[in-house]
């Protein structure tokens, strides 16, 4: 499935205010895509209801091909920072805000990380 069909099977959400993105992530994102891989799509959405986001894109997406969409405001901490680290941006209403929600994502991880360093450390000490 190319951009350019996501990008239009994803469209109706530049209608929804509260949606600042829409990215692919996963395996056509990483390269390693095989013949029965379904398109990952990440809706981030800070200023939406997920789940009420999630039932009208399950309504108009269900029967297009084979997605597997999610609402980053859902992913714990660990799928978030995989989404940050690979993805590829499909839209975006404001690429700036984004990086900027972002940011708050990537500082929190790197927070727990060095959080799980000095506890690893402490416990084999």
């Amino acid at each position: 499935m190319d951009r350019q069909t996501i990008e239009k099977d994803f469209s109706f959400l530049k209608e929804r205010k509260g949606v600042l993105a829409v990215l692919l992530f996963g395996s056509r994102v990483t390269k390693r895509e095989h013949e029965r891989s379904d398109v990952d799509i990440c809706i981030v959405a800070p200023e939406e209801d997920p789940w009420s986001l999630w039932l009208d894109v399950d309504r108009r997406v269900r029967s297009k091909g084979r997605y597997d969409f999610h609402i980053f405001e859902d992913f714990g901490l660990k799928m978030k920072h995989q989404v940050l680290e690979n993805h590829e941006i499909i839209w975006c209403r404001d690429e700036p805000k984004l990086h900027e929600y972002f940011y708050t994502y990537r500082k929190l991880w790197d927070d727990q990380a060095k959080a799980r360093g000095v506890a690893a450390r402490a416990a084999s000490a």
